[in-house]
């Protein structure tokens, strides 16, 4: 579940589909603290979702970046990149952040991508390559090495981190945006 950095408490979270103009807008981009240029994803036929929560929706908590892959020797869903907004990174340039916003975010973006595959009807197949400096995340929700940096989420792993973080369904923000 997604928490409060501040109380520690739950925080209903909702995602939403990210384009172009939100990204400049908002300045989504490296020169603004994020890590990467989320425009990339997009000229490259990724689709981009953000989470959002009910005190701040015009602003995404965190992005992931996602596009099926049919190809019969894959048959997965597979993520682009994935990050928390400037203001929920557990550190920032090495340093640890003490206004950090949100807890968790890292992982109910990959739980949504998980949700995706099982709902595109790729099993809950996830593949990505992950920074060395992740891998212990990713092998702490389940997810298993397959070659080098490569790490897949298989229907077992997918299936439990669905249930873990979207017991009733995603709910998809409704509002304006």
């Amino acid at each position: 579940m997604l928490l409060d950095a501040a109380t520690n408490k739950p925080v209903v979270y909702y995602f939403r589909e990210v384009g172009k103009e939100e990204i400049k807008g908002n300045r989504y981009l490296a020169d603004f603290g994020w890590e990467f240029n989320w425009l990339h994803p997009i000229s490259h036929e990724f689709r981009v979702f953000g989470l959002v929560t009910n005190n701040n929706p015009d602003f995404v908590e965190g992005l992931i970046a996602l596009k099926e892959n049919p190809d019969e020797d894959f048959l997965c869903v597979d993520v682009d990149i994935i990050e928390s907004a400037p203001q929920n990174k557990k550190f920032i340039k090495g340093v640890p952040n003490l206004e950090r916003s949100h807890i968790n975010v890292g992982r109910v973006l990959i739980a949504f991508a998980c949700w995706y595959s099982l709902d595109k009807g790729f099993d809950g197949y996830v593949g990505l390559t992950s920074k060395s400096s992740k891998y212990l995340f990713y092998f702490s929700m389940g997810a298993k090495q397959t070659f080098g940096q490569h790490f897949m989420f298989d229907n077992a792993a997918a299936s439990k981190l669905v249930e873990q973080y979207f017991p009733g369904g995603v709910l998809w923000w409704q509002g304006s945006n």
